[in-house]
């Protein structure tokens, strides 16, 4: 069996809204591509809404994780950054 899903009528089934697929390569990424998946989620009128409230938990729970992880990516830099202004700042300070 092909990983293809089938509509009843036999034709191939598309996602409504796909378009290009999105590259993800940070945090920010993900989160902008799940928020897109949320809003198509809650769009769809046609889904059962014990399933619907399955998926959004889910999308939910990822979503906060990336969010998390986004903060913590932003965190890094920041120290990072500032610890490389006292490394300049030290060197500056030993040519004197």
């Amino acid at each position: 069996m092909s990983g293809r899903r089938l509509r009843d009528d036999g034709r191939a089934w598309v996602q409504p809204g796909a378009g290009a697929p999105q590259s993800v390569k940070t945090a920010a990424d993900v989160r902008s591509l799940l928020a897109a998946q949320i809003t198509q989620l809650t769009a769809n009128p046609d889904l059962d809404p014990l399933r619907k409230a399955g998926q959004l938990a889910q999308l939910a729970r990822v979503a906060l994780r990336a969010m998390e992880q986004e903060n913590l990516d932003a965190r890094v830099q920041a120290i990072e950054s500032a610890l490389k202004l006292r490394k300049g700042a030290q060197a500056e300070g030993d040519k004197r």
